[in-house]
């Protein structure tokens, strides 16, 4: 069984080794800052400093990692992918220990700011690598098993850290320092030893930075995340004003990324073998029904029935994008144009919810989900006419 699942990975088995250990560090990372900033600093400085220093430490290593990914990106090119995840890894976890055992406000937001910085990197090289290692004609697919891989870490991250410091806060700081030691270990023992044959990239600067096409991918990366973030401050008090509680919502969110999970690689092997534009429009175009679907939510059966499309449309929606951007970008820069990107996604993760809350209160609780809608088929519309102007040129 364990060797049929290899074979179905879209990647080759000589490079699944360093994919693992990438993994291993986003991972490792991910776990971190969930249950740093969801569970732990909440709970153990909140009363001291206040929820609001809480939460500015948690936006302010938020944007330096997305402000960053451009750069970290170019500097793996620059210096090579096995120095960067080293001295990511490495000051990474230091940064991590001074969020951690922060002794004041002032330590807290210098200690998030050099976290957000120093795991930069991280993104962007195990989204190319992940491209890049793929078997001939996967990298969509490849892509979309990477969020894949990396999501139960960040789950994780809420669920250990806060059965732990429900027991004993003593024992959920504890668990939180020894990962930063294994990340640490990783990017000083493992790492160099299966990347020592990496070399110094041949280009030193931007020049030959592909800018025609990151402004091509910019409207599907700011929109999709900014539609996204439309619905984080509103999605739940939505759900509750219909009467739902908790538990359907846990169930909902369990169904859709049940079904996340399972459609993401056949749907991502469809994707491949028929290429991503096609599959990216009628993705774009499915988000904007899923979003008016949501508004549509009255009972038990149609919020299931959304969810069952929301995590459908998800696979789908991942390795298109995904492959339609790494088929978009000179393997040179790709490392740098996807950090660059992975920004854009993040300025409208955090642009959307201001838009999501005032939308809410402007003009009543559906319209996040119609602004949600409209942005999406906006974005396929303009797709659609580039794909189509391509083709009449060609003919």
């Amino acid at each position: 069984m364990i060797a049929k699942f290899i074979n179905g990975l879209p990647w080759p088995r000589n490079k699944l080794l360093p994919l693992i250990s990438i993994l291993a560090l986003v991972g490792l990372v991910e776990f971190s800052r969930t249950g740093v900033y969801t569970v732990y600093l909440p709970q153990k400085l909140g009363p001291l400093l206040g929820l609001g220093a809480v939460g500015l430490a948690a936006s302010v290593q938020y944007l330096a990692d997305t402000l960053s990914r451009a750069p970290g990106g170019h500097l793996s090119e620059r210096f090579g992918v096995g120095r960067a995840l080293s001295l990511s890894a490495i000051l990474a976890a230091i940064s991590a220990l001074g969020v951690i055992y922060a002794p004041s406000s002032i330590w807290l937001f210098l200690a998030s700011f050099a976290n957000g910085l120093f795991i930069a990197p991280l993104w962007p090289i195990f989204l190319t690598f992940s491209s890049r290692a793929a078997n001939d004609n996967e990298d969509g697919r490849a892509i979309g098993v990477t969020f894949t891989l990396v999501a139960p870490f960040i789950g994780l991250g809420v669920l250990l850290i806060g059965f732990l410091y429900d027991h004993a806060p003593t024992l959920a700081a504890a668990t939180l320092a020894a990962t930063q030691v294994l990340l640490a270990l990783i990017g000083l023992l493992l790492i160099p030893k299966i990347f020592n044959k990496d070399k110094q990239s041949p280009h030193v600067g931007y020049q030959g930075f592909p800018w025609k096409n990151i402004l091509f991918l910019a409207p599907g990366a700011l929109a999709q995340m900014l539609a996204l973030g439309l619905l984080t401050p509103v999605l739940f008090p939505f759900l509750k004003q219909l009467g739902f509680g908790t538990a359907a919502l846990v169930v909902a969110m369990i169904v859709g990324g049940g079904i996340e999970v399972a459609l993401i690689s056949p749907l991502g092997k469809l994707v491949d073998s028929r290429g991503p534009k096609i599959f990216f429009l009628i993705a774009l175009s499915l988000a904007a029904l899923t979003m008016l679907a949501f508004s549509q939510i009255y009972n038990l059966p149609t919020l299931m029935l959304t969810a069952i499309m929301a995590g459908a449309l998800q696979a789908l929606l991942i390795p298109s994008w995904g492959g339609f951007v790494s088929r978009s970008l000179p393997d040179d820069f790709k490392t740098s144009a996807w950090g660059a990107l992975m920004t854009l996604e993040g300025l409208g993760f955090a642009i959307g919810p201001v838009i999501g809350g005032y939308s809410w209160q402007l003009y009543g609780s559906k319209a996040p989900f119609y602004i949600g809608s409209i942005l999406y088929i906006s974005v396929a519309i303009f797709y659609l006419l580039f794909l189509y102007r391509r083709s009449a040129a060609r003919v």
